[in-house]
């Protein structure tokens, strides 16, 4: 039995491996708009934690702030409707992992920032909606978005287990761990800076899938 009950992962970064699927969509839409984006700029995944703004106005030629709209909804058109995820997948030794924590009677649920539409269709598409006891998103709820402690707090109190641990690879991933009480593992092989990690406290890092599931006590 592991030292833990329920299991939260982030997505992008910890889970999965998503950022050339989503410069695909960010070139498609910058093509639509009749521009580019740096040779630079695009190799640096890191750049993806820019807002969709930020990235926008890397665009050459800028093609103009009345525009951006229309940039956006394309991005999002591609990423939701049109992107077969060909370059999406799972981190090395992410799915021996996650098959241990199963067989260890844990539960396990996603907890991301992706929208929910574009979360489910990748995990519909590559066929690992089965590994996973749920998933939420910030709009997985009729009110309003839900924020990344928000979502925590919420699976907290709808699964009612006495540990939690919450892994992920941006530092506010470690600063939601900590509003909810709750011990969080650092992911450094994601697309987060691992110095902002760190300064946040993290109750454990992980450089790689083996030292997760020692520090979860699986797979021993």
């Amino acid at each position: 039995m592991g030292k833990y009950d329920v299991i939260l992962w982030d997505f992008d970064g910890t889970l999965a491996y998503t950022g050339k699927d989503v410069w695909n969509s960010l070139e498609y839409a910058a093509a639509e708009c009749g521009g580019t984006f740096p040779k630079a700029f695009v190799e640096n995944d890191s750049n993806l934690g820019l807002s969709v703004m930020e990235i926008y106005r890397q665009l050459d030629p800028y093609p103009g702030e009345k525009n951006f709209l229309r940039f956006d909804a394309l991005v999002t058109r591609h990423y939701r409707e049109l992107s077969d995820y060909n370059d999406t997948y799972l981190y090395p030794g992410i799915l021996e992992t996650i098959h241990q924590i199963s067989e260890n009677g844990l539960k396990q649920y996603i907890i991301t920032m992706k929208p929910q539409e574009a979360l489910e269709r990748i995990l519909m598409k590559k066929g690992w909606e089965s590994l996973f006891d749920g998933w939420y998103s910030p709009d997985s709820f009729d009110d309003r978005d839900r924020t990344k402690s928000e979502l925590i707090s919420h699976v907290i109190a709808e699964t009612g287990a006495k540990k939690y641990i919450y892994l992920g690879d941006t530092w506010s991933d470690i600063a939601a761990s900590r509003e909810n009480h709750i011990d969080s593992i650092a992911i450094t092989y994601g697309d987060g800076e691992t110095r902002l990690l760190l300064e946040q406290n993290p109750t454990f890092v992980a450089d790689n899938a083996f030292e997760i599931g020692k520090i979860l006590g699986i797979g021993e």
